[in-house]
């Protein structure tokens, strides 16, 4: 049984009722439960033997309490499968009980084929019958937030691919050699994304080799990205991956500096998701681990040193990416409230304007100080939506959440010769984003 957001506990009222219960009557161990749909909601059904005057309160949270509408449609489709109104009775259905007054509670009950309206002169609010009573009430609205933070599965792909191309390939011509030179590095970053209702934390390592063919440097890296996202309701949700990565760095203008990279890369993961949801007042969840796949492309053109003010040399760039995440669909296992979720795609294309500079450190030769600033603008506004099917219940169709699409990113740092290599260790941060909030980053080339 597929079972939402509880209305009203059972067990709750079960103690209220017997607390408080004068008849003579017994309540038997087992009485059905019964679920239906009607109105777009899913209404889990059972009775409790009791009167209005006992539980008045209780009978006013019910959600067909003042809508005689409902009453009476629920009442025709549990008809007498949530047992009869009273022992002994035959052919009769549980009362709703809609509405008061005279000192007799207004009622819709089944009774021989038909749904039967009594407000006055049935029962008194003194006589004890069994009563209906929703275990749990399933509605779209009141799970949407629980299926909707799934979305989360994909973003934490593109973030990881933020950091890939915008992290540890954020400055290409670090890894650009002389001519006719190899190079091979190993690089990592970590941080954390805590940005809007987002927390978690991200990472990537990598290594690389290239050379240098003078007419172009070509590179190949492979490197492992992983996040972490944490989700409502205890829920959370785990991206891991590995990539491809290919680029060339093409001399434009080399006299002056000026450098054009194109790169290409593919990533294949799995995204282990744990989402959390309330079920009969408690916590519980369901996991699912379903593959993601994602390849993206990237240009970027950088003028070396185009300006030096005293000792630092100042390089502007521009930079334009896209990247294409897919979540293959997938069912859940486990929890009380599984859902099948439909395959999702998410495309991401991105420009970025800034410039790097380089300041050499008069107390630490060979080391020089790093910055980085720039203006990043995303053109989607919203990420994949949510589709899928709550088995037995409803379907679902959720838009994506909206995305920043403008913010700043700066870093800082130093770099320098450390044995026969270069090291690069840098602090990155940025605005509200899809970025990680702040990263570290670090990196050690050998070139021969």
């Amino acid at each position: 049984m597929r079972r939402f957001k509880r209305a009203l506990s059972s067990s709750v009222f079960a103690g209220i009722c017997l607390a408080h219960m004068t008849s003579a009557q017994a309540v038997p161990v087992d009485r059905p439960t019964v679920v239906v749909s009607y109105g777009g909601s899913t209404y889990s059904i059972s009775s409790f033997y009791t009167n209005y005057t006992t539980s008045a309160a209780v009978f006013r949270t019910q959600p067909w309490w003042g809508n005689a509408s409902l009453a009476s449609a629920l009442s025709g489709l549990v008809t007498s499968t949530a047992g009869n109104y009273g022992d002994g009775i035959l052919n009769t259905g549980i009362l709703f009980a809609y509405g008061e007054g005279s000192g007799y509670p207004f009622i819709k009950y089944f009774q021989n084929g038909s749904v039967l309206d009594c407000q006055v002169g049935c029962s008194t609010s003194i006589q004890s019958w069994y009563y209906a009573f929703v275990n749990q009430l399933v509605t779209l609205d009141s799970v949407a937030e629980s299926l909707q933070s799934t979305s989360a599965g994909v973003n934490s792909i593109n973030n990881n691919l933020n950091l890939m191309i915008n992290g540890a390939h954020s400055r290409p011509l670090d890894r650009l050699v002389a001519p006719g030179q190899k190079t091979f590095w190993v690089a990592g970053d970590w941080g954390r994304d805590d940005h809007g209702n987002r927390e978690g934390s991200t990472g990537m390592a990598e290594v690389g080799v290239g050379h240098n063919l003078g007419f172009a440097q070509f590179n190949v890296s492979i490197g492992q990205t992983w996040a972490r996202q944490n989700l409502v309701n205890d829920g959370d949700v785990k991206a891991d991956g590995q990539y491809l990565m290919l680029e060339s760095i093409i001399p434009v203008l080399e006299d002056h500096g000026v450098y054009a990279t194109v790169g290409a890369f593919g990533h294949w993961g799995e995204a282990e998701i744990q989402r959390g949801y309330i079920n009969f007042s408690e916590l519980d969840s369901s996991k699912a681990s379903p593959d993601t796949q994602t390849w993206g492309l990237r240009t970027r053109l950088d003028w070396q040193n185009a300006v030096t003010l005293a000792n630092t040399g100042v390089s502007p760039y521009v930079d334009l990416s896209y990247s294409n995440s897919h979540l293959d669909s997938y069912t859940e296992k486990g929890g009380g409230i599984p859902a099948h979720f439909d395959g999702r795609t998410d495309s991401n294309t991105e420009a970025r304007l800034g410039f790097n500079t380089e300041t050499p450190l008069p107390f630490a030769p060979g080391y020089n100080f790093v910055t980085n600033l720039e203006a990043a603008h995303r053109f989607e506004n919203h990420s994949a939506g949510v589709n899928g099917q709550v088995e037995g219940l409803f379907s679902f169709n959720l838009p994506g959440e909206d995305v920043t699409n403008d913010w700043l990113k700066a870093g800082a740092g130093v770099e320098g010769n450390v044995g026969p290599g270069k090291l690069s260790l840098m602090l990155n941060g940025t605005t509200q984003s899809e970025m990680p909030n702040f990263w570290v980053a670090t990196s050690y080339q050998l070139a021969f």
